[in-house]
């Protein structure tokens, strides 16, 4: 079992303890604003074993409130925010651009290394720029790669 501690909505701690199964439940089209939580948490603790792309996608772009909180809590564990800057680039929004740049100064290598190839999967001007920008001060080689990687994904 896996707890994951991150900002409720209200603006207090909340902790969630998700449990990892082999398989994940269908995902409701459109699912309320807390089932919508419930089950963007229950991936990212499943994404270890494995992100499921379409489950992300059927999510789509109402889950990307919801990661984008994940990525921006500092206190949450570098791996679930190195997922959910990962399920970003799956839900096909790209209103989680800002968050997404906004993490390319992250303190953890695994998180900027994800938002580097997920800004890339996103693609757009604004995404090349920012991967642009942060590469010639990136200091880290794997980070440094994965900046590359998320260049070469962007759409010209």
């Amino acid at each position: 079992m896996l707890g994951v501690t991150l900002l409720a909505g209200t603006g207090g701690l909340a902790r969630m303890n998700t449990r990892a199964s082999a398989e994940p439940p269908a995902v409701s089209p459109s699912p309320a604003a807390g089932d919508l939580r419930a089950r963007v948490l229950e991936l990212l603790d499943a994404s270890r074993g494995g992100l499921r792309e379409e489950a992300w996608r059927q999510l789509g772009p109402e889950a990307v409130p919801v990661l984008s909180e994940v990525l921006e809590d500092k206190r949450a564990p570098a791996d679930v925010r190195a997922s959910a800057a990962t399920a970003l680039g799956r839900c096909l929004g790209l209103e989680a651009i800002p968050s997404l740049i906004s993490r390319l100064e992250d303190r953890e290598d695994r998180v900027r290394e994800a938002v580097a190839v997920a800004l890339g999967r996103l693609g757009g001007q604004r995404a090349r720029q920012a991967l642009e920008d942060r590469l010639p001060l990136e200091e880290r080689p794997l980070v440094r790669e994965a900046l590359q990687r998320g260049l070469t994904l962007v759409e010209p």
